[in-house]
């Protein structure tokens, strides 16, 4: 029998559009930033399809009152809430424990949350808030739970990224230890002036990481997905930029898109059927687009190493430093 074709789903297409045929009854699903942006329509999209999510957000009030809105949607809905701060490892790592207690599979983790032009320059253990952020404590948040994504394989990590990962100014010629500074930028860097900068770098780490990792647990049953969303007004990342983002969002608005669009891409790698056997690919508007990726830099393995091995001295030196409180 031949494979089924793909659908033609593209810019337009909605998150429960990509869902229409999916029954995710069964599939535990953890996703951090849940409440705000594409992360909401996400969650939204694969709740009503009957998933188990857990939503991972700083906010725990609001992520109580989304759930309650939830509920009178779809009333016998699976969702159960942790407090997570990205900016703290102890927090991610109590968070990473709080999972585990409950014994839950992990087949789908999604790391939606992000942050630009930051109003505190460094995390709680002291880098840089938008890396802290966006790379270093999702990096963690998957480190601690390696494990349950193993033994719930076949399963999934998705990495919301940006096709601002190709903007950084990184020249893909230069030393590596200069290509390494720049992505992990010193805590006493100005976020005001090089805020979208540091947004991109993140981003880029993002991707990094997310290659690295298909290099190394695909064979383990976990597929990668990195991905970028697509422009979308209104959300708490384009609110940031104040009246550049109002002048943007005019210029681009032809090319933008609904939040429910914009959550599309994120449902299409977390749960669709038709990426099953995919893995290692960057995707934009629902399909694989390896022309928006910056080949370059992402697929450079010795970065992909340099920053793997990097984010992981820094969380031995969180766990060594713990250990001897």
């Amino acid at each position: 029998m031949a494979a089924a074709k793909k659908p033609k789903f593209g810019s337009s297409t909605t998150a429960l559009e990509v869902l229409k045929d999916v029954d995710l009854t069964g599939k535990t699903i953890l996703i951090t930033g849940a409440t705000t942006g594409i992360g909401r329509e996400t969650t939204r999209a694969l709740v009503l399809k009957g998933a188990h999510v857990v939503m991972a957000n700083r906010n725990k009030q609001l992520s109580e009152e989304f759930r309650d809105e939830l509920y009178k949607e779809a009333e016998h809905a699976k969702i159960d809430i942790i407090q997570l701060e990205l900016s703290s490892l102890q927090s991610i790592r109590e968070a990473a424990n709080e999972f585990l207690s409950n014994n839950w599979p992990l087949h789908v983790l999604i790391l939606n949350a992000g942050v630009v032009w930051v109003t505190s320059k460094t995390t709680t253990d002291g880098y840089e808030s938008t890396f802290g952020i966006n790379h270093l404590g999702h990096f963690y948040l998957t480190y601690l739970l390696l494990d349950k994504l193993r033994e719930s394989a076949p399963s999934r990590l998705v990495i919301v990224s940006s096709k601002l990962h190709a903007n950084t100014g990184i020249k893909p010629n230069a030393a590596l230890p200069e290509k390494l500074a720049t992505l992990i930028p010193p805590p006493d860097i100005s976020t005001f002036s090089l805020g979208l900068s540091l947004y991109a770098y993140s981003k880029l780490c993002n991707v990094l990481f997310a290659l690295k990792f298909h290099r190394l647990e695909h064979e383990n049953g976990i597929n990668v997905y990195v991905l970028h969303p697509g422009i979308i007004p209104g959300t708490g990342l384009s609110s940031r930029f104040g009246i550049l983002s109002t002048i943007y969002s005019y210029v681009a608005w032809p090319f933008t898109k609904s939040l429910e669009q914009g959550a599309a891409t994120t449902v299409y790698c977390a749960a669709s059927p038709y990426v099953s056997n995919e893995s290692g690919n960057y995707y934009a508007d629902c399909h694989e687009s390896e022309k928006d990726l910056h080949t370059a830099l992402a697929r450079d393995e010795s970065l992909q190493d340099a920053l793997w091995e990097k984010s992981i001295e820094f969380i031995q030196k969180f766990e060594s430093e713990k250990s001897r409180r």
